[in-house]
């Protein structure tokens, strides 16, 4: 501007001055030759500019386009505007036409990384070196790094991403493969179940191993060994052990350092009173890396198993049951124990030596049929049980039970039958004993029902034709009794007691039938109701009856119980005997009741005797028939009974008959009949 308005002022100068003379021309030319230069020296500039542009936007399209790294430039709603071939390399497009028709968010493992991208750019404008997962258009998956600036508008709003990346999944499979290594050496130095030990190898001047060293150890190493680390590292193995335990240990492990060749082996260390499994190689001469695991208890587990079967064996070797095992492809047996020997005469070689004819041709011939079809059965089954005669060596058939089992080939047939053959030729004459004596007691059954029914005939005649009888005998005797006097009166009088009892006895008889003819029909009873109604029938006796309604399972001869009791308390309590019933003291489901009398008492030598017929008492209890058909009741009815004294230690004043009855489950008591108590 300065040249331009000295040129401007100078040419007005001219007009103004043109009078007083001219600007020299040479000063004029210098001024444009000077102007001149200076338009070409910008014009260069320009040039070169432009030439350094035209390079750049080469170099960057090479790059865009050639590079390693995939470029791209994306919209803010996702779209792919522009990307290079390495993008679409690494993301399995098959063109760039193909890519910029996708939405980068498609390509994106975890769709919520787009937003933290984006919210990430506008806080901080740019991403550096992050890595992520991808997924390809395929679906796999690809680690890569990337780098994302933010291109903003004029009012600082973000509308577009630009950014490369780069695949970084054979490093991300390097590192991961690393860790994994890493870990699984960590697991394995930390392994619970197995120790490790890295060692150095000790050789003499001929290049023989003589000691180990241990550099490494892990913490079941100071377990299964007891040797606490610090105290076992940089230490040899002779140091820690006795070297004659440890000799053997040294040589394996030198000779897998020095030649290269692991091994696998068992060790014992009897100071420890331990045995070990060893896994031991060498990655580097002169050294040994070695894992192993304790198995003491599977030794002596082994070696219990061992001796188990030495036992086992031992019993065959001495059982009366014969064992065997049958090889069924080779027709021949290929173990029999000694015990066949005792049994059949034939020495185990002697039996090895049979076919299988030659052993079916000793059955007996009754016996083949059922012998041959449970065997083709067993095959089947895979067991089986043989009953069977077989002729021995001394000519004579014994019988044998042979329990059996069959082992084949999944594909093949039967390989190998085993078992167990006893003789049981006395159990089978035994068993046929007592088949005929089972026989015999059939018969003598018959003959017994036989009587039983002749016996009931004769006790039908006798309570109904000779109670008939009496009840004639009876009415006579009343007739006769109203005609005399005097001392022939005393006689009817003896002679009606008489008949009474005789009806008496026909009566029990009759009862203690009834209660044997067949199983009771028990049912829930009335206690209170049967003890009221047969003090009822002793109207002329002082009884107290203490007790509470109560269910007890009986049937209708449990009035007999009462009847019995307190007729027996009248009879044989002397002048004025007075009776008391208490009904109380449960004793699991059963319910204690007890009739006592103030009468003459039971001996104790007697207590027991008195529930049994047919023996005199000392009370006169006649026949015994009474108190005999009280304890069958009480039996029926799945109780007992039993006599004390009234007053303990007092034999005279009185006894005390107490019984026990089931008490009837879910069955209601009456109400309001509490406390109730009879005359």
């Amino acid at each position: 501007m300065t040249e331009t308005s000295s040129r401007a002022g100078a040419g007005e100068s001219g007009q103004e001055t043109s009078t007083a003379g001219e600007r020299p021309a040479h000063e004029c030319m210098a001024a444009i030759l000077a102007e001149n230069e200076t338009l070409q020296r910008e014009n260069a500039l320009l040039q070169s500019v432009k030439g350094a542009l035209e390079e750049s936007e080469t170099r960057y399209r090479r790059l865009f386009e050639d590079d390693l790294t995939g470029d791209f430039v994306t919209a803010l709603d996702g779209r792919i505007l522009a990307c290079n071939p390495a993008f679409v390399r690494i993301f399995d497009f098959s063109s760039v036409e193909e890519a910029l028709g996708t939405n980068i968010g498609d390509l994106y493992e975890d769709p919520g990384d787009r937003d933290r991208l984006l919210a990430q750019l506008r806080r901080e404008g740019k991403v550096e070196n992050e890595g992520r997962t991808r997924k390809r258009r395929d679906g796999t998956r690809v680690h890569v790094v990337e780098n994302v600036v933010g291109r903003f508008g004029a009012d600082g709003e973000l509308i577009e991403t630009q950014g490369y990346i780069y695949d970084d999944s054979e490093r991300k499979r390097a590192e991961d493969a690393l860790r994994e290594s890493t870990e699984w050496y960590r697991q394995a130095l930390d392994n619970p179940l197995a120790a490790y030990a890295f060692c150095e190898i000790i050789t003499d001047d001929t290049g023989k191993p003589v000691d180990v060293v241990y550099l490494k150890v892990n913490r079941t190493f100071e377990e299964f060994t007891g040797l606490v680390r610090d105290g076992a590292l940089n230490r040899r193995v002779t140091e820690v052990f006795a070297p004659e335990e440890v000799s053997d240990l040294i040589a394996i492990y030198g000779n897998v350092a020095l030649t290269g060749e692991p091994a696998t082996f068992q060790y014992q260390l009897p100071s420890l009173s331990r045995w070990y499994e060893v896994t031991a190689f060498s990655s580097q001469r002169g050294y040994v890396t070695a894992f192993f695991t304790d198995i003491t208890g599977r030794k002596l587990a082994e070696e219990a198993l061992q001796e188990s079967e030495e036992r086992f064996r031992a019993v065959l070797e001495n059982s009366l049951d014969a064992a065997y095992r049958r090889n069924l492809q080779a027709d021949r047996y290929d173990y029999m124990s000694p015990a066949i020997e005792e049994i059949l005469g034939f020495t185990p070689e002697e039996m090895s030596a049979m076919n299988h004819d030659e052993v079916m041709d000793r059955i007996h011939p009754d016996d083949r049929p059922q012998v041959e079809a449970e065997l083709t059965a067993a095959a089947a089954s895979g067991r089986g049980l043989l009953v069977y005669r077989f002729l021995a060596k001394d000519g004579g058939y014994r019988w044998l039970e042979d329990h059996l089992t069959v082992i084949a080939d999944p594909a093949g047939p039967p390989l190998f039958r085993g078992g167990i053959v006893r003789d049981i030729t006395e159990r089978r004459r035994t068993e046929e004993a007592i088949r005929r004596h089972a026989g015999e007691l059939a018969r003598i059954h018959r003959d017994l029902e036989s009587a039983h029914r002749e016996a009931n005939l004769y006790l039908d005649i006798l309570t109904h034709d000779m109670g008939n009888t009496e009840n004639v005998s009876n009415l006579y005797a009343e007739l006769l009794a109203d005609s005399v006097e005097g001392e022939a009166a005393v006689c009817v009088a003896n002679l009606k007691r008489s008949i009474a009892k005789s009806i008496e006895i026909l009566g029990m008889v009759s009862k203690i039938r009834r209660i044997h003819a067949g199983p009771p029909d028990l049912r829930p009873t009335d206690l209170d109701a049967v003890i009221r109604a047969e003090v009822a029938h002793f109207p002329d006796i002082p009884i107290r009856y203490e007790g509470v309604p109560r269910q007890v399972l009986a049937d209708g001869l449990l009035c007999e119980v009462f009847t019995n009791l307190i007729g027996n308390a009248v009879k044989h309590g002397g002048p004025g005997v007075a009776v008391t019933i208490r009904v109380g003291g449960e004793e699991k489901d059963f319910l204690r009741v007890t009739v006592a009398d103030t009468g003459r008492g039971i001996p104790d030598d007697r207590k027991e005797e008195i529930f049994h017929r047919y023996e005199r008492k000392q009370r006169g209890v006649g026949e015994g028939l009474g108190l005999y058909l009280v304890r069958i009741l009480i039996d029926r009815y799945g109780g007992r009974i039993w006599v004390e004294d009234r007053i303990p230690g007092y034999p005279g004043e009185g006894a005390a008959f107490s019984f026990l009855l089931r008490e009837a489950d879910g069955v209601p008591e009456r109400p309001g009949e509490e406390g109730r108590a009879g005359a």
